[in-house]
């Protein structure tokens, strides 16, 4: 018989972790976050200090940068400091 799938691991197999999807909650959490405020435009720094949202395993560095990097939000330099804004679609 085939061996069946291995108890505890998850369905990747092995100790791989998790893939990355688009959808993420920590993704999804930022996002909103910027959609909620005024203008949807926020600070780095304000998002910078926060905690990482509940049910993500990375960083908010790492987020932001994801979020960049995908162009979901753009950074406008100011006198102030960087200030993220939701992208135009």
């Amino acid at each position: 018989a085939p061996p069946g799938p291995r108890r505890g691991r998850g369905p990747w197999g092995g100790d791989r972790a998790p893939p990355v999807t688009p959808f993420s909650p920590g993704r999804r959490a930022l996002l909103a976050l910027v959609r909620r405020s005024r203008h949807r435009e926020v600070p780095l720094w304000d998002l910078q200090r926060g905690k990482a949202p509940p049910g993500t395993r990375l960083g908010v560095p790492f987020l932001l940068h994801d979020l960049l990097g995908a162009q979901e939000l753009q950074s406008v330099p100011t006198t102030t400091g960087p200030l993220l804004r939701l992208a135009e679609p």
